[in-house]
C-alpha cells in the first residue's frame, strides 16, 4: 500500500466526514496536494457542489498538505486550522478537486525552522477548486478558492 493511500485511510479513520464525502487523495510530490471529490454525495438542493462539502475538500488539501510536509520533515506534530476564508466564484456542476501547493521556500524554510526550534509553526496556504478531471496543472481558472492559516505544534511541545 502506498504513503498516501495509508494517510488516506487514517484520514477517513480520524476524520468520518471525508469518507462519506467519498474524498480522495490523489497526488502528492512534496509541494502539493490534490483531493478530488464525487459531485453526487456533495451535492446541494440545486445538483451543485454544497458550499460546506467544497470548504472542506478545499481545508482537507491545505491540513493533508502540512501533515505530510510535517511527516517529511521528520517532526511529530498535530496540524490545526486556525482561520479561514473561501471565495465562490462559480457553481461546482461537476466532479471536482483541491490543489494546494506550498507557498515560496523561504516561507517554507521560516515555518519548519520555528516548528523545530520552537515546537510551533504558522503557514498560510491557499487551496483553489477546480471542475473535472483532476490535474496538478489546471487548464482553467478555479471555482472557488481557499485561503488559511494554519497551526502545528509539535508532540514534544
Amino acid at each position: 500500500m502506498s504513503r498516501l493511500s495509508e494517510f488516506q485511510q487514517r484520514i477517513h479513520r480520524v476524520i468520518p466526514m471525508t469518507d462519506a464525502m467519498a474524498a480522495e487523495l490523489v497526488n502528492y510530490d512534496g509541494q502539493r496536494l490534490l483531493v478530488r471529490a464525487p459531485l453526487v454525495p456533495n451535492s446541494n438542493h440545486q445538483g451543485t457542489g454544497f458550499g460546506g462539502s467544497v470548504y472542506s475538500i478545499a481545508v482537507l488539501a491545505a491540513w493533508g498538505l502540512i501533515e505530510l510536509v510535517v511527516e517529511d520533515a521528520g517532526v511529530d506534530g498535530h496540524v490545526v486550522i486556525q482561520s479561514g476564508q473561501m471565495d465562490y466564484g462559480k457553481p461546482v456542476d461537476a466532479d471536482f478537486y483541491a490543489l494546494c501547493e506550498l507557498p515560496g521556500e523561504e516561507q517554507q524554510q521560516r515555518f519548519l525552522t520555528m516548528l523545530k526550534r520552537k515546537g510551533r509553526g504558522r503557514l498560510v496556504l491557499t487551496s483553489r477548486v477546480y471542475c473535472g478531471e483532476p490535474t496538478v496543472t489546471p487548464g482553467t481558472e478555479p471555482v472557488a478558492t481557499f485561503e488559511g492559516r494554519f497551526v502545528v505544534r509539535a508532540a514534544s511541545a
